[in-house]
């Protein structure tokens, strides 16, 4: 053989042997994990997303791009509290669609999780009534029992309702709380006299005939006021004007040591979101058939439900934090305080040390995204319309990467009250 050929040879046979040793070397670079991740299947539009990620295994498809293979185990959970027992239980690696009621409780226990994203804004909680009840007026609730979820966001919307219409506690004015689930509550049972429930179920009530909307979180009266389809007067007084009587938001989280070790695959979650968003609102209809099929109800419960929440809306698009978002945590610690179940309230210097851990992998994650809301965007706050629901208003702000470098993040957006701290 010419010695061309036989140096042509050699030098086949060395890039075969390389590429042979460089995929094997990348086959052993690729990780397995396991992550228990928990999900509340009633948490709004927020669940649609999530629905969507699961099914179509968009988390374990954007980890695979850092080396990854995923094996979730997807746990469901009805509500905050139930999931925050699991991640204390140590149960849970990864959870998402908490309010700010268990949030804080968590943070405040010394519970080590990270907030990391916010997954659902506008939740929209509200105050029902029976269908021609003798309440049709926010003055008429003080003496009447409740039927509520205790220490969840619907308890937190009403407490703040009443506090800023009043300027006094439940208690104050005589109003009982029964604890029962928000798919009790909407029913309507003998015994109560009004509930405080989430969506969707806040749209399953009227269409089941048992109860309608009095007001909502964000000031917004129904078929139970007395003048349906207006804005209240004194939701202007609230701290949280223009949103509502209170910001509210759903949070995801990773357990501390999870980031640490495993800082891209929080960056994947989060990508997972943003293209779960993403196919939500290019195939809309679909994903009201989605809801439809999760909730077990009519498709116009679920096109409502998708048209409240500013994510499914397609008015917030980043599930990123920013400073309204953590003062929403302050403030929901404040009523906590209030209500003797904590000792003091959160502030934003107390939690910045733990906040500041998420803030590298949502800046990765923010400017991987290809379909977001500008930095400049997000400050302004998010502004929109839907036909079901209406006027939206989220307040923003800053995004968490920014706090290090501004001295008064946060804190430049503080407003009292209502509750004295």
């Amino acid at each position: 053989m010419p010695k061309r050929f036989r140096l042509a040879a050699v030098g086949l046979a060395l890039a075969a042997t390389l590429a042979w040793a460089s995929g094997d070397a990348a086959a052993q670079a690729r990780k397995s994990l396991e992550v228990r991740m928990g999900w509340q299947p009633l948490a709004g539009g927020s669940a649609i997303i999530t629905n969507h990620m699961i099914r179509e295994k968009l988390f374990e498809k954007q980890a695979a791009k850092f080396g990854y293979d995923l094996k979730i185990d997807w746990k469901t959970f009805p509500s905050g509290p139930p999931s925050n027992e699991a991640m204390i239980a140590g149960q849970l690696d990864m959870d998402m669609h908490l309010a700010a009621l268990p949030t804080v409780n968590r943070i405040a226990v010394g519970v080590p999780v990270v907030p990391i994203a916010v997954v659902g804004s506008n939740i929209a909680n509200a105050v029902m009534v029976a269908p021609k009840s003798a309440i049709n007026d926010i003055s008429m609730l003080p003496g009447k029992t409740v039927g509520l979820p205790l220490g969840t966001s619907a308890h937190y919307v009403f407490a703040s309702v009443i506090f800023t219409h009043f300027g006094k506690s439940t208690e104050e004015l005589g109003i009982k709380l029964i604890n029962m689930p928000v798919t009790e509550a909407i029913k309507m049972p003998t015994g109560i006299d009004a509930a405080a429930v989430w969506v969707p179920v806040r749209y399953i009530g009227p269409h089941l005939g048992t109860a309608e909307l009095l007001v909502d979180g964000n000031g917004w009266t129904g078929k139970g006021y007395k003048n349906p389809g207006t804005r209240t007067p004194e939701v202007q007084k609230a701290w949280a004007y223009p949103e509502g009587y209170n910001t509210d938001r759903i949070y995801g989280f990773v357990h501390e040591k999870f980031l640490a070790d495993h800082p891209d695959v929080i960056v994947a979650y989060l990508l997972a979101l943003s293209e779960a968003q993403d196919w939500v609102l290019a195939n809309f209809a679909k994903a009201v058939d989605d809801g439809a099929e999760l909730w077990k109800q009519e498709k116009i419960i679920s096109d409502t439900t998708l048209q409240t929440y500013a994510e499914t809306a397609g008015i917030r698009r980043a599930p990123i934090i920013l400073e309204w978002d953590i003062l929403t945590l302050i403030k929901a610690s404040e009523f906590l305080t209030f209500a003797k179940v904590r000792d003091k309230p959160l502030t934003f210097d107390g939690v910045k040390a733990l906040l500041m851990k998420g803030a590298a992998v949502q800046k990765r994650a923010y400017d991987a995204m290809t379909n977001k809301n500008s930095v400049e965007d997000m400050k302004k706050g998010f502004r929109g319309k839907t036909a079901l629901y209406g006027e939206i208003l989220i307040n923003g702000g800053a995004p968490i990467w920014e706090w290090a470098a501004t001295p008064d993040w946060g804190k430049r957006v503080y407003v009292e009250g209502p509750f004295p701290k």
